[in-house]
C-alpha cells in the first residue's frame, strides 16, 4: 500500500489536537461587569470616604444636587413657556385677522347689494330719459355698449366649463406651476388666463368665473392659496360661464386654449368638464369709476323741438 507523499517524511502532518476550553471564556467581559459593577475609580473614592467615616456616596441627599435639579427644572419650564408665548400670540393675531377679513367681506357684500339696487333704479330712470329722445337708436346702442363693457347682465345660449384641481393636489398656486418645486396638480392664475383667452378667441361674447364678470379691466392673479378675479378670492371648483353661439365649443377645442386645457388634464390630472347650455346668465360687473365725461352735441332742430320739464 503506497502512502501519499507530503512533508519531509512524505506524510501529511497531523493537525494538533486542542485541549479542553472553558465554555464561559467568551463571557469574560460580562462576568467582569457582574463581579465588579463599580468603576475602580469610584470604588477607590467610596473606600476613601468610608475610611474617613463618611458615607460611601452622597446619593440624592446632597443639598447642592437638589438645588441644581431645581434650577434645571425651572429653566426648562421657563424656556418652554417662552417658546409657547410667540405661538399663542401668533394664533391670536391670525384669528383677529381672519375675523377682520370676514367683517370687511360682509361689509363689501352689503355695499355691493346696495350698489346693485341703486344701479337698477338708475337704469330705469335712464331708460325713461332715453325714451323721451327723438333718436330711437340711443337705447339700443346703450344696451350694446353695456353688454360689451360688462356693466349689464347677459343672457343667452352658451356653455359652462367646470375646472378643478387634480384629486391629489395639496399646495398653493404661487410661482411657476410647472416646476419641480411647486405643485403641478393645481390650477393657477396663468392656467385660467390661457383658457379664458382661448374662449375669447373662440368667439365668446361674455365670460364670468364663479360669478365674477370678466371685462377689459379684469385681472386674474394669485394670492397665497387663492386665485383673485376682480380682486375677489375664488376657490375651486371654478365655473367658467360663457355666452356664445353653438360653434364656440368646437372652436375652443381646436385652438391653443383647448390644447392647453387637454395638456393640463392629460399630464397633470386637472379635472375639466365642458357642457353646452341652451341658456346661461353672466352677471354684470361692478360699475367702473367715471374718469371723464362730455356732453353730446345736439342739432338746432333737435334742441328747439324739445319740451322742457313741466312745460305745456
Amino acid at each position: 500500500m503506497t502512502e501519499r507523499s507530503g512533508g519531509p517524511s512524505g506524510k501529511h502532518p497531523r493537525p494538533a489536537v486542542a485541549g479542553p476550553t472553558d465554555p464561559a471564556q467568551s463571557m469574560s467581559l460580562i462576568n467582569n461587569l457582574m463581579r465588579a459593577p463599580l468603576d475602580p475609580g469610584y470604588a477607590a473614592a467610596a473606600t476613601k470616604r468610608t475610611a474617613e467615616g463618611k458615607p460611601a456616596s452622597v446619593g440624592l441627599r446632597s443639598p447642592l444636587l437638589v438645588v441644581t435639579l431645581l434650577v434645571i427644572g425651572l429653566s426648562l419650564a421657563v424656556a418652554a413657556h417662552a417658546l409657547r408665548l410667540p405661538q399663542a400670540a401668533s394664533e391670536k393675531r391670525r384669528s383677529e385677522l381672519i375675523s377682520t377679513i370676514n367683517d370687511r367681506q360682509a361689509t363689501i357684500d352689503r355695499d355691493s347689494r346696495t350698489i346693485n339696487r341703486t344701479q337698477a333704479q338708475v337704469n330705469k330712470l335712464q331708460a325713461k330719459a332715453l325714451n323721451r329722445q327723438h333718436d330711437t337708436t340711443l337705447s339700443d346702442r346703450l344696451k350694446a355698449l353695456e353688454l360689451t363693457s360688462g356693466t349689464a347682465a347677459a343672457h343667452g345660449p352658451g356653455l359652462v366649463l367646470s375646472l378643478n384641481d387634480a384629486a391629489d393636489s395639496g399646495t398653493d398656486a404661487q410661482g411657476n406651476p410647472r416646476t419641480d418645486t411647486s405643485d403641478s396638480e393645481r390650477l393657477t392664475s396663468t392656467d385660467l388666463q390661457v383658457i379664458v383667452n382661448g374662449l375669447w378667441a373662440a368667439g365668446a361674447e361674455a365670460i364670468s368665473i364663479n360669478g365674477q364678470r370678466l371685462t377689459s379691466q379684469t385681472a386674474i392673479r394669485f394670492a397665497g392659496e387663492a386665485i383673485l378675479v376682480n380682486f375677489r378670492a375664488l376657490q375651486p371648483p371654478y365655473a367658467v360661464t360663457v355666452i356664445g353661439g353653438p360653434d364656440v365649443s368646437a372652436r375652443f377645442k381646436a385652438n391653443s386654449g383647448g390644447a392647453y386645457l387637454r395638456e393640463l388634464a392629460g399630464t397633470y390630472g386637472i379635472r375639466e368638464k365642458l357642457t353646452s347650455r341652451s341658456s346661461v346668465t353672466v352677471p354684470a360687473a361692478a360699475t367702473a369709476a367715471l374718469s371723464h365725461a362730455h356732453a353730446m352735441s345736439s342739432s338746432p332742430a333737435t334742441s328747439s323741438s324739445r319740451t322742457p320739464e313741466g312745460g305745456s
